[in-house]
């Protein structure tokens, strides 16, 4: 429609953001686009309902637009969305049931996956296996582990986005790093 579109892609997230707090949606909408797929991966990795992140991440962006206002820029636009998408999470934790654990998680009777000759196979069962592990992580922990491996943030932008000191976000990190280390050991 607009030849800016084009160029919108082409701005940095700061000016989107002012963009978009002055009422352009089509701003907000490269916004969007450019963190969408980011927020979905760290909420799919936190929950389990695939009905769930997707609320989860829609919230977030619906609670982004209304607060466009309130982002001081002392933090990037990834992090003040990630810590948006943290703080839904959260809320989904709260209002769901635990689930139970089922007595299969530590099967270590399982046939090894490691000398079959389709290393895809292999692959697929050392991501299964991992995310199996990571769901047994307490919830900042897994958060620190995904924000730091998947996202690559540093532990001051973790911290930010769960709230934490830098610190207490290495610190959630080291143990969850731990803590998938013994689990996952039959992969070393």
């Amino acid at each position: 429609m607009r030849t800016e579109s084009q160029a919108l892609t082409d701005l940095g997230d700061l000016s989107l953001v002012d963009l978009a707090s002055g009422g352009d949606l089509e701003a907000f909408d490269v916004l969007v686009a450019r963190f969408g797929p980011r927020l979905h991966g760290y909420a799919r990795r936190m929950l389990s309902d695939e009905c769930t992140v997707q609320e989860v991440v829609q919230d977030s962006f619906v609670a982004a637009w209304r607060g466009l206002h309130t982002f001081r820029r002392d933090s990037s636009v990834q992090t003040w969305l990630f810590a948006i998408c943290s703080r839904k999470i959260t809320d989904a934790y709260r209002k769901r049931a635990p689930l139970p654990i089922g007595d299969d998680i530590d099967d270590h009777t399982a046939v090894s996956t490691l000398g079959l000759p389709y290393p895809s196979v292999a692959g697929e069962a050392f991501v299964d296996a991992l995310e199996a592990s990571l769901a047994t992580l307490p919830p900042r922990q897994r958060a620190a582990w995904l924000l730091r491996e998947v996202e690559g943030m540093a532990y001051q932008e973790i911290g930010e986005v769960l709230t934490l000191g830098a610190g207490a976000a290495r610190g959630h990190y080291t143990r969850a790093r731990g803590a998938l280390r013994e689990s996952m050991r039959r992969w070393q």
